[in-house]
């Protein structure tokens, strides 16, 4: 796995419908965050419908892995996000970084206070 994807590509060639599609890009993670979350609700909603409803063992059983499965899709979801949000937060950064630099060489003394 690529650490930044962008890495292949120099920042001071990327146009702004380069950094539009980054903002498209994080727009899609929320809503994959939240689809990863109405997921689990409703495997864990479920579960307990399977364990209060239907009174047979296999429904049970099964109540009790659709919650646990409820569970481990909204870390899952949880872990996507975070690790795609700190991707996206060095990239900007890195950005930052480098057009503060730029400004800072073209600047005279005066500006740079």
């Amino acid at each position: 796995m690529i650490d930044d994807p962008y890495q292949q590509f120099k920042r001071e060639e990327m146009i702004l419908r380069d950094w539009l599609a980054l903002d498209r890009t994080v727009f899609a993670n929320k809503r994959t965050f939240l689809a990863y979350g109405r997921t689990a609700i409703a495997l864990f909603a479920l579960g307990i419908a399977f364990v209060k409803l239907i009174h047979h063992t296999f429904f049970e059983i099964s109540g009790f892995v659709l919650m646990g499965a409820g569970i481990v899709v909204f870390l899952v979801g949880i872990r996507e996000f975070i690790a795609n949000n700190a991707r996206f937060r060095l990239l900007i950064a890195n950005e930052k970084y480098e057009a503060e630099q730029a400004r800072r060489k073209f600047a005279t003394p005066d500006e740079i206070a």
